[in-house]
């Protein structure tokens, strides 16, 4: 399996003036150790692509917790058959060193700086929290996660890549809109509009986009390698 590591979900006050307490985020990191619990694109079971092996809970710089997971992504069926859903995860011991809190610290705080150099707006801390997302988080009954890794937004525009995505060809990333029901697939080399998974972007929208990647490069290459390292 590839191990990767990031943060799961925080106590920061999100988009929605929702806060998730510090007990939520302690349940969830014990309720990783008892039982495997898979990483889903999408929230889709058919594109079961690994396991959460390891959570625990640290503190930011900012004085709100984090929860820290420790993500394993198939590489053959058989590591997929060997961590079922819901069996016992008798493992967490053995992916606990993986966990670097103080280099997810860190990575936060250059996330935060790098986007207070280069956003032409005000960002909110849900905003830097979610750029930092390797994963997303663990629903409500504590059985599904999914690996999206957010770039910026515009306006109710978010700008995505995702683990190991079906579409592989060509190379993409994902414009996000909740409020329109948008989902809109962009070559990550030529910033052209490919295809619409959901929805219909506009024009205006495609060229906003393309605009912002062309006048902050900087953000084009953080893309990039993101992508990378997420497809590998």
């Amino acid at each position: 399996m590839k191990i990767t590591t990031g943060i799961a979900s925080t106590t920061h006050v999100d988009r929605h003036n929702e806060r998730m307490a510090k007990s939520a985020l302690d349940s969830m990191a014990e309720q990783i150790k008892e039982r495997f619990i898979p990483q889903l694109i999408e929230h889709d079971p058919n594109q079961h692509i690994g396991v959460i092996l390891y959570g625990e809970v640290f503190q930011l710089n900012d004085g709100e917790y984090a929860l820290g997971i420790v993500s394993g992504l198939f590489e053959n069926e058989q590591e997929k058959k060997n961590h079922k859903t819901g069996e016992s995860n008798k493992v967490w011991q053995d992916h606990e060193k993986y966990l670097n809190i103080d280099e997810l610290v860190k990575m936060n705080e250059r996330n935060h700086q790098t986007i207070r150099a280069n956003s032409s707006r005000k960002l909110n801390i849900a905003d830097l929290l979610e750029k930092h997302l390797d994963s997303t988080q663990v629903l409500p009954d504590g059985t599904v996660y999914k690996i999206k890794r957010f770039i910026t937004s515009m306006g109710d525009l978010k700008i995505e890549v995702y683990a190991k995505d079906h579409m592989p060809n060509p190379d993409h990333f994902h414009v996000i809109s909740k409020q329109r029901k948008i989902n809109a697939r962009f070559d990550i080399k030529t910033l052209n509009h490919v295809k619409n998974k959901q929805g219909s972007i506009s024009s205006n929208d495609i060229k906003k986009i393309q605009n912002f990647f062309n006048t902050h490069p900087e953000m084009l290459e953080f893309l990039k390698n993101e992508h990378t390292r997420l497809s590998n």
